[in-house]
């Protein structure tokens, strides 16, 4: 994915005028950024829900299991 952007950036850069206002160059370059950080955000967010779910299932077989051993 970061390739992809790199690709892209490379690709915007190489195809604008040169008399085209450098400042777009890093206008671009922030947009990209921008993006990779928050997919990187996006994708831990779900990484940490995936082990949070985890997590309940597991604390969840263990009470059933606990109450499982009370009742014998």
């Amino acid at each position: 994915m970061i390739a992809l952007f790199a690709t892209m950036a490379a690709f915007l850069l190489q195809t604008m005028p040169a008399e085209a206002n450098r400042f777009n160059d890093y206008l671009i370059l922030a947009y990209i950024v921008m993006w990779v950080v928050g997919m990187i955000y996006v994708l831990s967010l779900v990484v940490r829900q995936r082990n949070l779910l985890q997590d309940i299932r597991l604390m969840q077989q263990v009470l059933q299991d606990e109450q499982n051993d009370e009742q014998e």
